[in-house]
C-alpha cells in the first residue's frame, strides 16, 4: 500500500513539473542579424572612341605641262641643229628673205670655191642671246629674240684672191617674224651670220641643191 502511494506521489510530481515547465514563457534567441550583402555593382566603364582626326587631303601634284613650240606662240626653247658635208668648200652668193604663208623663209646660197669640192659646207644653228665678233666686240642685231647661223669652210671672200665676192651682210627684210638678217663674223673661212626675230620661233630647216641651198623656215602667226 505505502508503495503504490509512493508511485503516485512520483507521477503527481512529473506530470507537475511538465505542465509547469509547458505553462512557463518560452525565451526565443534573438534571430542573428543578417548581414546586408553590400554587392557592389561594377559601374559599366565605356571607353571613349579616339577623337577621329579630321581627315587632311593631301593636295593632288600639280602636273607638270611640258610648252612645246607651237605656231605663233613662243617656244621654250629649240634643240640645236647641224649638217653639212665636212670635207665641202663653198662661197656664199645670196642670202633671201621672204614671207610665206605661215612662215618666213631664210635662205643662204653657195657657190663653187677656189679651193676645195663644191656641196653644202658643215653649218650650225642655235638660240643665242647675243652675238660677239672674233675681235670681242658685241654685234647689234634688230630683234626680241636671235638665231646665230654658223659655216664652216665657207666666207664672203675668195680664198685664193682675198677679193670681196659677196657684200650684201645686213638686210632688214621687214618680215613678219624675221627683222634682221646680219653678218656677224667671217674670219679664216668661218662664217656666223645673225637672225634677229619680232619673238622666237623653231626653224625649220632643209638643204637644197641646184645650186647649194641652206633653206631656215621659221613659223609665224597665222
Amino acid at each position: 500500500m505505502a508503495g503504490r502511494f509512493l508511485l503516485v506521489s512520483a507521477l503527481v510530481v512529473a506530470i507537475t513539473i511538465v505542465v509547469a515547465g509547458a505553462c512557463a514563457p518560452q525565451t526565443l534567441a534573438p534571430p542573428a542579424a543578417t548581414a546586408a550583402r553590400t554587392t557592389a555593382t561594377p559601374t559599366a566603364t565605356l571607353a571613349r572612341p579616339s577623337p577621329t582626326p579630321a581627315s587632311t587631303a593631301s593636295p593632288s601634284p600639280s602636273p607638270t605641262i611640258s610648252a612645246s613650240p607651237t605656231v605663233g606662240a613662243t617656244p621654250v626653247a629649240c634643240p640645236g641643229q647641224t649638217g653639212g658635208s665636212q670635207t665641202a668648200q663653198a662661197q656664199i652668193t645670196a642670202v633671201r628673205a621672204a614671207h610665206n604663208p605661215g612662215f618666213d623663209r631664210v635662205v643662204f646660197e653657195f657657190g663653187p670655191s677656189s679651193v676645195g669640192t663644191y656641196d653644202l659646207p658643215p653649218w650650225s644653228i642655235a638660240v643665242t642671246n647675243d652675238f660677239v665678233g672674233t675681235s670681242g666686240r658685241q654685234v647689234p642685231v634688230d630683234g626680241n629674240a636671235f638665231l646665230s647661223v654658223r659655216f664652216s669652210n665657207a666666207s664672203t671672200v675668195d680664198p685664193t684672191t682675198g677679193t670681196q665676192t659677196f657684200t650684201n651682210t645686213d638686210i632688214h627684210p621687214g618680215l613678219p617674224l624675221v627683222r634682221e638678217v646680219k653678218l656677224i663674223d667671217d674670219f679664216e673661212r668661218v662664217m656666223t651670220w645673225g637672225l634677229g626675230l619680232e619673238q622666237l620661233a623653231c626653224p625649220k630647216v632643209s638643204a637644197l641643191t641646184g645650186p647649194v641651198r641652206l633653206v631656215v623656215d621659221l613659223p609665224t602667226p597665222p
